[in-house]
């Protein structure tokens, strides 16, 4: 691998992370000022706006994350069975 190749893997690494704790810490404001008489803990009924855009931001997230990692190993797949 060139060191160009690893250095943009680490790149993206160190985005995608970034993302996981930005949403992780702004939800923690969600934690912080939850109100038992807006609904049930972590329904959508009992976050306000901002933070349901991140919760649902944190789940595509993921979904991403999820299709880049089947795409790698489809990827990795080929090249074994090409060989």
């Amino acid at each position: 691998m060139r060191f160009s190749t690893i250095l943009k893997i680490v790149l993206f690494t160190i985005i995608d992370l970034f993302v996981f704790v930005f949403c992780g810490i702004y939800m923690m404001g969600y934690d912080d000022f939850y109100n038992e008489s807006q609904g049930e803990y972590f329904s959508f009924s009992s976050m306000k706006t901002e933070y349901k855009i991140v919760w649902g931001f944190y789940n595509f997230w993921i979904v991403l994350n999820c299709l880049l990692l089947f795409y790698i190993i489809y990827r990795v797949y080929r090249k074994m069975t090409l060989r």
